[in-house]
This record gives C-alpha cells, structure tokens and sequence, in this order.
C-alpha cells in the first residue's frame, strides 16, 4: 500500500474513533476498573502488586496508566493511553479492511465497527477488552501478509512471522482470552504453509513462537520488577473463576444462551453478526463455485475465523481448563469479532450492488445500503443519553454530587464516606475519589501499604462515634439502615437510642431525570453538578417506604444530640 495514498483514509478512519472516544469518555467506571487503576497506582508509586489479583496480573495492561499517573498522578489522564489506544484500534481496523476492501469500504468497515456498543462504551475506559482487542487485529493484519507473502513466495514472510507471534502475545498479556484465537492462528498457518514447503513453514513457525515467547519474557521481566517475583500471564490461565451464578442467570441450553448473547450484544451488534454470517456463506459459495484462488480463499477463511470462533468460544466454550463450565457472557467479551464481522458485512454489501445492478440502475442497490450502513452506525447516537452511566458510574457520580452539595451547603464540616453500597468497588471507587482525610493524610496509599485495598473493604474508615462532631457521612444505597452489615451502624443506631447523637438525612443525590438534562454537551457530568437535587429531609423520611436505588447516594449530617 502506498502511504500517501492511503494516510487521509486512514486518519479519517482514526477520527471518528477519536470523536466517539471523547464523546463517550466515562473516566472512572466504578466497576472493575478501581482494581485496575490501584493496579496502576501501585506501580507508579512503587509499591509491588499481587499476582494473586486478577487485575494486577495484568502488569502489561496497567504500565501505560502507570506512567501517566507518575507524571500527573490524576485518574483522568490515568484513563487517557487506552483512549489513545482506542483510536490507534480505528488504524489497525482500516489496515486490516484494506487487505480485503477498497479505500472508502475500509474506512466504512472502521467507522462501523466503532459505531458498535461493544466499542463505542467502553472507549473511555481502563478494562483491558479493547487494548487486547487491538492486537488481535494487528495479529490477524501480519497473519494475513504472511499469508500473501508465503502464496508469493517472498522472503519477508519470516518477519510478518516474527510481528504476528509478539502481536498475539501482547494480546494474552493484557487478557487471558486473548489465547483463544490462538488455534486460529496455528490451523491457518499450518493450511497456508503447507503449500510453500515444510523447511519454510517450520522456519516460520519457530520464528513466530520465538517472538511469542520473546513478549513472554518480557512480561516475566516487568513482573520481576513491579511484583518482586517472576510470573507471566500462563499461570493465570490456571486461576479458577467461580462465575456459576452468572452462568445460571444467562442459561444453559442452546436457545437461552442465544437470547442471553442477543441481549448482550443489542440490536445493532446483533444485526452486524448477521450480515457478517450471510457475508461468510456467500463466500463459501463464492469458493465452491471456483470463484476464490487458494490463497485468497486462505486469507478470507482467516477473517471468519477470526469472527466467528470467539463469538462461539465465548458463547458455549469453557471458562476451565480442566473441566467444561460455560463461560459468563458479558458484551465486551466479544470485541474481538467485531471489526471482521464490520469487514466480511461491508464485503456483503459491495458484492450485491455489483451483483444487483445487472438487473436494475445501480442507484437502487447503493440505496439500500446506505439506508442499512446508516441504521448500524446509528447506535452512537440512539445511546448518547447513556455515556457515562455503564457500569457503576452513575453511582460515582451521585457521590460527586453529594461531595460538591456538601461542600456548598455545608462548608467546614467534614465530609466522609463510609462502607456502603452492593459491590466492594464503590468502595475502592469512592477512595480513588477522595484519596484523603480531613486531617490531610492519605488513606488511599495507608490502604495500600497496609494490604487492605485486596478485600476493598476498609479504605481507612474511622469510627463515626469517635468523630469530632458534627460530620457529614456518604454512601450508597441504604446503608442507614443495615446495622447487621456494618457495625459502625449498629453503633450509631445504639447512640441515638440512649439520645448521644442525632442522625439527619440531608441529601439524595443521583435521582436525575431525563428532562432535566436536556441541551447538556456531557451527561451525566456536567449535569450532575447542576441537577444535584439535595433535599434537606428528617430521619422519619428514610423510614417510609419507597423503592431502593443502588445507585442512589443519602448524604446524612451526625450531630452531638442536645440535652
């Protein structure tokens, strides 16, 4: 490929990954990626991470939101690199189409598989899917110049080798599942190679597993560093994961699993897979017509593979090695199927306007694609009300606006947070948030230190009855009222008994609605400040009956009761 001829195309491709990676950038999740990003702050800092972690042992995942903290040491540019990494997945993609497509249907096939939710909402995000995803995709782009170069006999074959084995060895640093395309990658070089002789094949094999294994040392190296003992990713394969109730929720037979991946995908990444699978048997028609060489055969049996094995292994696979358990299906399991089923469904399209306008004026058919091509990228926009509310970060920023209420309402009495909410990463998410005490010293690193953010159950809670009164208090959900869960709780409820203190509900944060967010640029961010709906309310308001919002944060005001 010429360079100068392909740059604009490949930039206007890298584009419209940087415009959804902005528009839908979350930041903080508070879900999975609190683990990742202490993972993170601990390597910046220079405390040793834990294997025993499941986001720590992704030492390769965290060292670029490492860096970034050491220099800046903020979670927002803590999150930048895997947006950054994000558009650099759009020039993987357009590389990866033009192998297969002409200029403008690669820069299509980009633009729709970045338009699809399993991208688009996870673009602002530290969760691995994507990063890995990315170099599955580059993986597959050398695999394929392999290919051709092995069909042509040329000598270079050796180094797309050597670039394909350290591509998908990257992709298993950062994910595990990433080895799961790795038979692919084994049966199509054996199937291509086959032709070209056995000394050359074996060359090119050996080349590639030496790169493999050259990123494999590499990573041993950086937890030697970062985790005080060498590791690598293979043990991690190992770790059992007890997901059964997960799996019990989404089915065990073949329809209901089905019907749990449709609901996981949605609507349009469902119709993608669609074209993508009419796109794979119009090639097998193609092929069984004599239609295909050998070689160009080889190369678009690659890209199916490539879409429709992870889509299969992470649908009815095994989440074991040593014995079959379904995997749990989440929607951004299955990223990597996505930019070849956007190239093999853009494929589709181009080859029935050429079949089409035989018989009818070409307008017609080119129609009908656009109308389609323009309902699969509609997503971004059908769900621009819901940036930055996956996951957890609602509740995130229900605690921030209960931490700026607190702050305007009542200004020099402390404000905590407390041990609260359905999932220990509210936890960790509220001490990312608020890193220090009044006092000024730094819980967060006291956590760290002391080895107490592994439970991410206590991130430095004081007693409340110890504090300094009055105090403001945070959480999420009910927690006022669960003494068997907390025992600070229990304590305070003891207190008001006997008449020491006295507990009021001061404020209710997160219950946004829709309406009130019109004409905002960013929801929920700067709409959460302006809609903070604090509502000064008595203790007997908390008691009446009304449905519980996990998500929802009750700010209450702790005071000395007066005798």
């Amino acid at each position: 490929m010429k360079l100068k001829l392909e740059a604009p195309f490949a930039v206007l491709a890298m584009a419209f990954y940087a415009l959804l990676g902005i528009y839908f950038f979350t930041g903080l999740y508070c879900s999975d990626d609190t683990r990742y990003m202490i993972g993170a702050i601990k390597v910046a800092l220079g405390e040793p991470i834990s294997v025993a972690s499941l986001a720590e042992r992704r030492a390769m995942f965290l060292l670029p939101g490492s860096l970034l903290y050491q220099a800046g040491r903020s979670l927002e540019w803590m999150i930048v690199p895997y947006t950054a990494l994000f558009v650099v997945l759009g020039l993987a993609g357009y590389c990866l189409a033009r192998q297969f497509l002409g200029r403008t249907a690669a820069v299509a096939s980009a633009a729709l598989a970045a338009a699809q939710p399993v991208f688009f909402l996870y673009a602002g995000a530290m969760l691995p899917d994507l990063s890995s995803t990315l170099f599955l995709m580059v993986g597959l782009l050398y695999l394929c110049l392999w290919m051709k170069a092995v069909s042509t006999a040329q000598h270079r074959s050796a180094g797309y080798a050597l670039l394909l084995g350290m591509a998908m060895a990257m992709s298993f640093t950062i994910k595990e599942s990433g080895i799961v395309l790795m038979p692919v990658v084994a049966g199509m070089m054996i199937a291509a190679g086959a032709k070209a002789g056995a000394a050359r094949l074996l060359r090119d094999v050996l080349v590639a597993s030496s790169g493999f294994l050259l990123l494999l040392a590499l990573e041993a190296l950086l937890f030697r560093s970062v985790a005080g003992q060498w590791y690598s990713s293979v043990g991690s394969l190992l770790v059992p994961h007890d997901l059964a109730g997960f799996v019990e929720a989404q089915g065990h037979g073949v329809l209901d699993r089905l019907h749990t991946l449709r609901l996981e995908l949605g609507t349009h990444t469902t119709l993608l897979f669609t074209l993508a699978g009419m796109s794979s048997l119009h090639l097998v028609a193609r092929w069984w017509r004599g239609k295909m060489s050998r070689a160009e055969a080889l190369t678009w049996t690659a890209l199916v593979a490539f879409w429709l094995w992870p889509l299969l292994y992470f649908t009815f696979g095994s989440a074991s090695l040593k014995t079959y358990l379904l995997p749990v299906m989440q929607q951004r399991y299955y990223a990597p199927s996505v930019l070849p089923a956007a190239i093999l469904a853009i494929h589709l399209g181009v080859s029935l306007i050429r079949y089409v306008r035989l018989i009818m004026p070409a307008w017609v058919p080119a129609m009908v694609l656009g109308v389609t091509l323009v309902c699969l990228l509609s997503a971004p926009y059908l769900l621009r009300r819901d940036r930055g509310l996956i996951y957890g970060a609602q509740a995130k920023e229900a605690f921030i606006q209960a931490r700026n209420d607190a702050r305007k309402r009542y200004p020099g009495i402390p404000f905590r947070d407390v041990q609260s909410g359905w999932t220990t990463d509210l936890n960790r998410c509220r001490a990312l948030l608020m890193p220090l005490r009044e006092d000024g010293s730094n819980r967060l690193l006291e956590a760290l230190d002391a080895g107490r953010d592994k439970a991410g159950k206590d991130f430095g809670y004081q007693p409340i009855t110890s504090a300094s009164l009055p105090v403001l208090v945070a959480g999420h959900g009910a927690y006022m009222g669960s003494p068997s869960q907390f025992h600070w709780v229990a304590d305070l409820q003891r207190g008001v008994a006997a008449g020491e203190f006295k507990v009021t509900l001061v404020g209710r944060y997160g219950r946004v609605k829709r309406q009130m967010l019109r004409g905002k640029l960013w929801m929920p961010r700067t709409a959460a400040v302006d809609v903070a709906e604090a509502e000064s309310l008595p203790l007997d308001a908390e008691e009446a009956p009304a449905p519980l919002d996990l998500q929802e944060v009750k700010m209450y005001l702790i005071e000395t009761a007066r005798r």
